[in-house]
């Protein structure tokens, strides 16, 4: 998934407040978390030092989604 691709997921949907990405690892506030992110991305691309903004951008996408999906049911 490329960065714009990812740009344009994150700006149509609704994300959750919190998150618990990972045991110990709680984000308090998931849309300045994409943000800083996704700008971060844009002024460096997706390259070493920075791959871990893409992962979790990444691990938030597939969250939100798993989330949704139960949701629905």
């Amino acid at each position: 998934m490329t960065i714009p691709e990812l740009e344009d997921y994150f700006s149509g949907i609704n994300l959750p407040q919190t998150l618990e990405l990972y045991p110990g690892t709680k984000l308090n506030d998931v849309a300045q978390c994409v943000d800083t992110h996704l700008t971060v991305l844009k002024i460096y691309g997706n390259v070493r030092p920075y791959e871990c903004f893409y992962d979790r951008l990444l691990k938030i996408k597939e969250m939100v989604e798993k989330e949704q999906e139960n949701s629905e049911e």
